[in-house]
């Protein structure tokens, strides 16, 4: 087991204080700005939220099948495939890095952040994990869609963000449709960003399939403490959804089944990785007073960094191995993302042989 020192536990009133600026700043809306920031701040929750949908192509003869509908190159092993997922009657436009190797490769959901990647924010548009992977033996997957979302199977539609049957797509439909197209083997992984770091876990936990790994990179794994609750509550609400039509009200046991804090015991047997830092801009994070990094990825950071040391806690306590890496500084933006995701690597790639 690799941890790092976890710092004191911080009282109720600090927990508020910290969620109050952070919710208070990510909702702020500036009505002239987009979602994407030039120097990678995720900006969805702050800046107004702003998407243009893929066209994607029609539904397939057989709605009941998920299946690659078809697949676009992007660059080198870089393509964009559009993906049926049957519980969400539409197809999915789903980034993937191909392995260099025809043989059979472990598959790794890497998910995106609060717009899903239709905000025009994420692995694809702010970091060069093109580059990383490219000696990797692994197909790397990452959907764009599922805005506010936390990426989970919710309980009714909801009249602005629609169907989300994401746990199904990811757990099932996704990795079904891919095997049909690609020579993958029986290993997969998970890494998750900020809104989808703790669905990642989740994933993990609650799966009737193995995870070898899975990863949390500045999310908020705390779900269904006082400060989880809120933090979901505020998320879901500025992408004008409802939490309730996700999870119920605040005694629905599915609060609960989506937080891999609550029996840890349900991650035991998979390598887990955590990161995080406590907000204060670093030298990559262009910290300039006014700037996004300074307003806006320095609370959000702050507010993932507590609930990843609760999920810390939560696994230390339950005697779950796992690593934490928790870095003296570093915002909430794709510079910082970047570092987490390759210093993941070192727990992930040996646990699915890639």
């Amino acid at each position: 087991m690799s941890r790092r020192r976890l710092p004191p536990r911080l009282s109720p009133t600090h927990l508020a204080v910290t969620l109050t600026a952070a919710v208070t700043l990510t909702g702020t809306v500036h009505p002239l700005a987009g979602a994407q920031s030039a120097d990678g701040v995720d900006t969805s929750t702050a800046l107004g939220f702003t998407t243009s949908p893929r066209p994607t192509a029609p539904a397939p003869a057989d709605t009941s099948r998920p299946q690659v509908l078809r697949v676009q190159p992007i660059d080198g092993r870089k393509v964009l495939a559009d993906v049926w997922s049957p519980s969400m009657g539409r197809a999915v436009p789903t980034f993937l890095l191909l392995p260099a190797s025809p043989s059979p490769a472990p598959l790794l959901l890497l998910l995106n952040g609060v717009g899903g990647g239709e905000d025009h924010v994420g692995w694809a548009y702010h970091t060069d994990y093109q580059d990383f992977f490219a000696d990797k033996h692994v197909l790397v997957a990452s959907p764009e869609g599922g805005r506010f979302s936390l990426y989970s199977d919710w309980q009714r539609p909801d009249p602005i963000l629609g169907v989300n049957r994401w746990h199904t797509f990811l757990d099932s439909e996704l990795p079904a449709a891919l095997a049909d197209a690609y020579a993958l083997n029986d290993t997969r992984g998970v890494i998750g960003v900020s809104m989808s770091g703790g669905p990642a876990l989740t994933l993990a936990a609650t799966s009737r399939h193995h995870y070898a790994a899975a990863a949390s990179l500045s999310g908020c794994p705390e779900v269904s403490t006082p400060f989880g609750r809120a933090a979901m509550t505020a998320m879901v609400a500025r992408g004008g959804g409802n939490v309730h039509n996700a999870w119920g009200p605040p005694d629905d046991p599915a609060w609960l089944v989506n937080d891999p804090s609550h029996d840890v015991q349900r991650l035991r047997g998979t390598t887990l990785y955590l990161a995080s830092a406590p907000g204060n801009p670093g030298p990559h994070d262009a910290p300039d007073i006014g700037s996004a990094t300074f307003a806006i990825g320095a609370p959000t950071e702050l507010a993932a960094d507590l609930g990843t040391r609760h999920m810390a806690r939560a696994l230390q306590d339950g005697g779950v191995p796992f690593t934490y890496d928790r870095y003296t500084s570093g915002a909430h933006t794709f510079a910082l993302f970047s570092r987490e995701l390759r210093d993941s690597w070192r727990v992930v790639g040996p646990a699915l042989g890639a």
